[in-house]
């Protein structure tokens, strides 16, 4: 098809829909006037990624639930709806706008868990299997890789329920969801450096930033002591392949959902030096999706004192790693032979 023929099919397009939307208006009025009005909120919603409702999941699952319902209310309720129904009885219409609005909210929901889930597969160090790796890790005493990866388990079953609402189940369940997330977040603080890197590599890091909240006390702040815990007291500890998690996971929370996640990036980064940092910047960008380090920098991170931070971090690495191979140093070698 040439330049004309295309231009003139999107012409016979546009002019089909003006046509039928004109036609459309003139038999329903009111319907296509309410449809009309969730069309534009919807393409105001795509469009703004950058507006406060898409800083966290949680906002758009509203933005959602909320839409699909209003929608469920215009095809139900507005007298020229082509599927009106004029004696619905009083319980039967709430019902079926109910009924929609939580299936959206679960389907919602269930998508998102889905890429919540996501992990990157990754060994206590290269070469070692994953059995070898547990057993070094039982050998050390204590309690066993095994059950700690259970009690972990077993409390994100106790806190992410399938049909019921996180915001629900915490105002339900308050005392008891804070407590399964105290324990998660004691099995990390008390873990051994070894076991720590196994445990990040084998949980699902997303999900666990995702359901672990920041309840409205004081000492509920679970997911900012959580983070604050990996991203900063023991980031030294961490393996270039947990850091790597460590970032993903807080690009699948999204950035924005937390005022200090920002900050846990840069440091998370210029804790990095020199090999290990572009180490990580070649696995970050290496799971096969857009979150990688581009986005996280120039469009997850929205601070530009933070991403001058660690711009010129980078720069400054990358011409330490140059002396290094302009000088011939050993590390320069230990680096051609990885090449």
């Amino acid at each position: 098809m040439d330049r004309v023929a295309a231009m003139l099919f999107l012409l016979a397009v546009i002019v089909t829909t003006a046509v039928l939307s004109l036609a459309f208006f003139s038999i329903c009025p009111l319907f296509s006037t309410c449809i009309a009005a969730l069309l534009y909120v919807l393409f105001y919603f795509l469009a703004n990624e950058s507006s406060g409702v898409h800083h966290a999941q949680e906002f758009e699952n509203r933005f959602w639930t909320i839409w699909s319902a209003l929608l469920a209310v215009a095809i139900i309720y507005v007298p020229d709806s082509p599927v009106y129904f004029e004696d619905l009885g009083p319980y039967v219409g709430p019902m079926m706008v109910l009924t929609v609005g939580y299936g959206v909210h679960t389907w919602d929901r269930i998508v998102h868990r889905k890429e919540m889930n996501r992990q990157i597969p990754v060994g206590l160090r290269r070469g070692a299997s994953a059995a070898q790796s547990l057993v070094r890790l039982n050998a050390m005493g204590g309690m066993s890789i095994e059950e700690q990866l259970n009690r972990i388990s077993n409390c994100m079953k106790n806190i992410d329920q399938m049909l019921v609402p996180s915001t629900i189940n915490n105002f339900i369940n308050q005392q008891y969801v804070m407590r399964q997330e105290r324990e998660i977040i004691s099995i990390f603080e008390d873990a051994q450096p070894k076991a720590l890197n196994y445990l990040i590599g084998h949980v699902k890091l997303g999900l666990i930033f995702y359901k672990i909240k920041d309840h409205r006390s004081y000492r509920g702040q679970h997911r900012t002591e959580l983070i604050e815990l990996l991203a900063v007291d023991r980031v030294s500890v961490l393996s270039i392949v947990s850091r790597v998690s460590l970032l993903s996971a807080l690009q699948l929370m999204k950035l924005p959902a937390n005022n200090r996640a920002e900050h846990w990036v840069r440091n998370i980064i210029l804790s990095t030096h020199q090999d290990d940092l572009s180490e990580l910047k070649t696995m970050n960008d290496s799971h096969m999706d857009y979150y990688c380090m581009t986005k996280l920098i120039y469009e997850d991170i929205r601070s530009e004192t933070i991403r001058r931070d660690i711009l010129d971090h980078f720069r400054k690495e990358a011409a330490v790693q140059n002396a290094h191979m302009e000088m011939g140093t050993r590390k320069s070698k230990l680096r051609m032979q990885k090449a």
